[in-house]
């Protein structure tokens, strides 16, 4: 009986979205206090990296593939293939969930780290405008259509 529950688990063993993916804490929408959102951040790290998704997601098409191998190959008909069906389906069932629930964690994970450094920075915005500042693109005393054209626009 326990070796068949432990087989019957097998598949779900690719859904790491589910087991290692950490989402943000709960509640973090609702909570004003920066340093209680630098403090939930310390105590409940959340993962942010696309790697695991990315690795459910592979899992869950090459069972799906897997599955449909089995229309194609020496098995049709036979006990073998329904079992062989089921299993990979179920393993690209689990990689889907586990890349679905993933996305969902490590989306939110990086919402909630956006907010964190917004209220870091006093509701400043990150911008590319300093870069004008420094370097101002250069005056060359024609509009954009002059090469084509031969004719200034004003």
């Amino acid at each position: 009986m326990k070796k068949t529950l432990l087989l019957a688990l097998i598949p779900f063993l690719s859904g790491c979205g589910l087991a290692f993916v950490k989402g943000p804490p709960s509640g973090w929408q609702e909570v004003q206090d920066v340093d209680g959102l630098e403090t939930r951040a310390l105590i409940q790290p959340c993962t942010s990296s696309r790697t695991l998704v990315w690795v459910d997601a592979i899992v869950g098409v090459g069972g799906v593939a897997s599955m449909f191998e089995y229309e194609l190959g020496e098995y049709r008909g036979s006990v073998d293939e329904n079992l062989g069906k089921l299993g990979y389906g179920l393993m690209g069932l689990a990689g889907g969930v586990g890349a679905i629930v993933g996305l969902t964690k490590v989306n939110d994970c990086r919402a909630f780290n956006a907010r964190l450094l917004q209220e870091r920075r006093g509701d400043e915005q990150a911008s590319h405008e300093w870069l004008d500042d420094l370097f101002p693109l250069p005056d060359l005393g024609v509009t954009g259509l002059d090469p084509v054209f031969g004719v200034p626009i004003n």
